[in-house]
């Protein structure tokens, strides 16, 4: 008997099973495109992060800040006249003592004034010599009229007393009328007398007044050329104090103004620093706290002594009184690092000051996992801050690895690393 057989045909034939197969490959790219597309977005570079370790140990609260060193003392020397410069004996630079020529003026004018005037001087108190002279000779005259008046007063009185005698013991020798005469006489000469005196009193009175008087105009003159004298003095123009010339801006044959600055004069023994604090840090120094200098050769000891009120560019200038012996570099202008010590933490967890972080304040940072592959983001409480470190009060312990850099584009609260292309070798 025959068997029929049938011939059964394949499922699915070869390029069919070949289209399959070309298709899960397109699906799983696909889905392994879509799925590293997804993840591709919290993928950061770790290399170019600035990242930190949490540290547990004593931390100094400092405050840090760039300066100058500024002379305690400096004095602009200045003309009271105008004049113009013969000669300049010192340079910007020049080290002078006290008293010292620093450059000479002349004023013709000014000289011819001081001759005039000294010998207006000279004839006036020639003058008021002459006036007192005369004067005190007319007082002389009027004290010899009353010396006149007052003896022939004397005499009119012995007359008078002598008659009144005669007459009291009965001798007719004198007549009434002569008595009578005599006692007129004794009055008029008492009137005399005294009218003389009145009179020698106001010539006294006169001669002091025009004495006086002459005495002013002398004393006006005096100080007059006295003034004069200063000004022509002053066309020597000298050193105030010991000193260095910090500031020399006239020439031979200049011409200057009364009042214009001449030469500025700087001690070099005695120096404090101005140093600018960034205007967030500088609500924690205080007067009196200790502050280092340096000078990029030396170190200068110092303490705070004056804090401007004023915010300018974003600074506060805070003055520092330097103690100890000053270093041979020490100069006006030299330009100083200072470091503001502001306190203590014997035991604190602390790392380096991340960006945008600031003292009793609260951040949220990423910290490393422990396999460094990763990082989450984590809310932390700082404490104080220094120039270069700050304060974690609480969110983090000691050993952990913190990160530093500018975070705050990342959008996601996990982060994982790009492995570099010589890890995957």
């Amino acid at each position: 008997m025959d068997i029929v057989r049938t011939n059964k045909r394949p499922l699915l034939s070869g390029k069919a099973k070949v289209m399959s197969a070309l298709g899960l490959v397109v699906v799983g790219a696909l889905a392994l495109f879509f799925n590293h597309h997804i993840s591709a977005s919290n993928l950061v570079d770790k290399a170019p992060l600035l990242i930190d370790t949490v540290r547990r140990g004593e931390l100094k609260v400092t405050v840090r800040g760039s300066g100058i060193l500024v002379p305690a003392q400096i004095r602009w020397i200045t003309t009271q006249v105008d004049g113009r410069v013969e000669q300049v004996f010192k340079k910007a630079g020049a080290e002078v003592k006290q008293g010292d020529v620093l450059l000479q003026l002349s004023n013709p004018e000014l000289e011819e004034a001081l001759a005039q005037a000294r010998w207006e001087l000279q004839a006036l108190a020639a003058q008021t010599h002459a006036e007192q002279v005369a004067l005190e000779s007319t007082v002389l005259d009027q004290e010899i009229a009353v010396v006149d008046e007052k003896l022939s007063l004397e005499r009119a009185q012995l007359t008078l007393a002598a008659q009144e005698k005669l007459l009291a013991q009965g001798i007719v020798a004198v007549s009434k009328i002569d008595f009578e005469e005599v006692k007129i006489n004794v009055a008029q000469y008492q009137q005399r007398f005294a009218l003389e005196q009145q009179r020698l009193q106001k010539r006294r009175e006169n001669l002091a007044a025009q004495l006086r008087a002459g005495n002013a105009r002398m004393n006006s003159l005096r100080k007059r050329v006295a003034r004069l004298e200063q000004q022509v003095n002053g066309l020597s123009v000298v050193a105030t104090m010991d000193s260095i010339v910090q500031a020399m801006p006239l020439e031979s044959g200049q011409q200057v103004s009364a009042g214009s600055n001449l030469a500025m004069l700087a001690r070099n023994d005695q120096f404090f620093a101005e140093l600018r604090i960034p205007e967030s840090q500088v609500k924690d120094v205080q007067l009196g706290q200790v502050v280092t200098l340096d000078t990029r050769a030396s170190q200068i000891s110092g303490t705070v002594q004056r804090i401007d009120p004023v915010v300018s560019d974003s600074a506060v200038l805070v003055e520092v009184a330097l103690s100890g012996e000053l270093p041979k570099e020490v100069r006006p202008a030299l330009s100083v690092d200072g470091v503001i010590e502001i306190a203590t933490i014997e035991d604190a967890l602390f790392v380096k000051r991340p960006v945008k972080a600031s003292g009793f304040s609260q951040a949220s940072l990423y910290l490393l996992a422990r396999s460094g592959e990763q990082a989450h983001r984590r809310p932390l409480t700082f404490g104080h801050m220094s120039s270069q470190y700050i304060e974690i009060e609480h969110g983090a312990a000691e050993g952990e690895r913190v990160i530093l850099s500018d975070t705050s584009h990342w959008q996601h609260g996990e982060v994982r690393f790009r492995q570099s292309f010589s890890s995957l070798q």
